[in-house]
């Protein structure tokens, strides 16, 4: 094989393979971004010591993402054991729990430094 023949493969082969890396990141993206549109956002703020609202609702099997506001001049933690959460909410600050898709049902959590603070995310 002379010379340009070689060359003309190469060419040929490079080619495939960035088709290929092309195809790929381009299914890599069409997978990535239907994933962040089936997701729910929700907020909920801790005021006096209490969740605000103390029930949420969510669609079921989406993710959740939940933003906490702590209005307290005190530190807060979200938890929630069927959930499997537990975040520390510093005193007049924020914080954002990602939640796994849940199936239809009642998820209740609290605050763990004020266990009387108790709310319930319903899944329907």
């Amino acid at each position: 094989m002379d010379t340009n023949s070689k060359v003309t493969v190469m060419k040929v082969q490079l080619t495939k393979i960035f088709a290929g890396f092309t195809f790929a990141a381009a299914l890599a993206f069409t997978l990535v971004v239907p994933a962040t549109a089936q997701e729910a956002s929700l907020s909920i703020t801790i005021k006096n010591k209490q969740f605000q609202p103390a029930e949420l609702r969510a669609p079921a099997n989406k993710a959740i993402r939940l933003t906490v506001r702590n209005a307290d001049s005190v530190a807060a933690e979200f938890e929630s054991r069927t959930l499997r959460v537990e975040k520390v909410i510093p005193a007049n600050g924020s914080a954002v729990i990602n939640i796994k898709p849940l199936a239809p049902g009642r998820y209740g959590f609290f605050d763990d430094f004020n266990q009387s603070n108790q709310g319930v995310l319903v899944a329907q």
